[in-house]
């Protein structure tokens, strides 16, 4: 029996991304047991995946050394590693627990650490980026769905994250994601506001909120600026209780950022603002989307986290996106 470490990505829409690879990996190694190298926080997506037979977990954000992860790895007795990230020191700590097969992506000095380097092909979807460690990058993905877990809050719960039980909540709901760790794919809060305002006036229901603890400068700046019934659930959802919620949205308007491939796990019809990003790379494969970008602007796609660009044409890209084109795709979709 083969035994085989997946080192998982840091971010939440790549680790998505990642459950596809998984699955496939799972197709072809039926009788080898799959470990998940993961980030703590990430955990309970990987622990409920079909295809995982057991976690270990990082231990960087905790104090521990590069040294100290590499020999937790090494007692695992792993034959082969698929390092799905492409940074040095992903490869380095399996290069480090000395396991037999390391296959992983070329390039920022790895290939020295690594027994199989892969040829990272920026024209592929990310999906099919992560099946070209396997070779199956020319594969059909139809069989195979992101997954997410969900778990549904209990009533306590509900209370303490949308200040009512679930069932008093006012339907339909508008799911907005404000933030996103890159500043050049990141829509101005007032903007999405503005998406919020239009949709409780049109069609009534809840705006619900979503963000990480750190994102909440974002949502409670949008929650200010509207009047009506807005839930902000930053900070507050574990990753089921995220799933669930997202679940239940009949529309989503998001940033280029990781809750966009969550909706890809529950077919939630989604409005995805790029400004500098490449849709076509970035969109998931499954799932209801509309992307709206600015492809007049000169420098997209640019693909940089940061905005270079000065004075009047600093995130021009995102700025020509209307609250008005956002609207207008929303109804598309009913």
């Amino acid at each position: 029996m083969t035994s085989i470490l997946v080192r998982a990505p840091q971010w939440l829409g790549d680790a998505v991304v990642s459950t596809l690879f998984l699955s496939r990996l799972r197709e072809r190694e039926k009788s080898s047991t799959i470990t998940v190298l993961t980030e703590p926080a990430l955990a309970p997506l990987y622990k409920a995946h079909p295809a995982v037979n057991g976690l270990l977990l990082l231990s960087y954000r905790n104090g521990g050394s590069l040294l100290q992860q590499s020999r937790r790895i090494k007692e695992g007795g792993f034959d082969v590693v698929y390092i799905l990230p492409r940074s040095l020191r992903t490869a380095l700590e399996a290069w480090l627990a000395g396991i037999p097969q390391r296959i992983g992506f070329e390039g920022d000095g790895r290939r020295f650490f690594l027994t199989q380097a892969v040829s990272a092909d920026a024209r592929l979807a990310y999906p099919l980026r992560y099946l070209k460690l396997i070779g199956d990058e020319g594969a059909s993905l139809d069989g195979v769905s992101p997954f997410f877990p969900q778990a549904e809050p209990t009533e306590e719960e509900q209370r303490r994250i949308f200040g009512a039980a679930w069932r008093d909540v006012k339907k339909p709901i508008l799911g907005l994601a404000p933030a996103s760790i890159a500043p050049a794919r990141t829509w101005a809060p007032e903007r999405f506001a503005e998406v919020a305002a239009y949709f409780l006036k049109q069609y009534g229901g809840t705006v619900l909120l979503f963000g990480s603890e750190r994102e909440k400068a974002a949502t409670s700046r949008v929650k200010s600026l509207v009047h009506g019934p807005v839930i902000d659930t930053a900070g507050l959802l574990s990753l089921p209780h995220l799933g669930w919620t997202v679940a239940q949205c009949q529309q989503l308007v998001v940033n280029d950022s990781g809750i966009m491939h969550v909706a890809s796990a529950f077919n939630v019809p989604t409005v995805v603002l790029f400004g500098a990003s490449n849709p076509t790379a970035a969109l998931p494969l499954h799932g209801r989307f509309q992307a709206i970008q600015h492809n007049e602007v000169p420098c997209v796609p640019c693909l940089r986290n940061y905005c270079v660009r000065f004075g009047d044409h600093h995130k021009e890209c995102l700025r020509k996106i209307t609250s008005e084109e956002v609207a207008a795709a929303l109804a598309r979709f009913r």
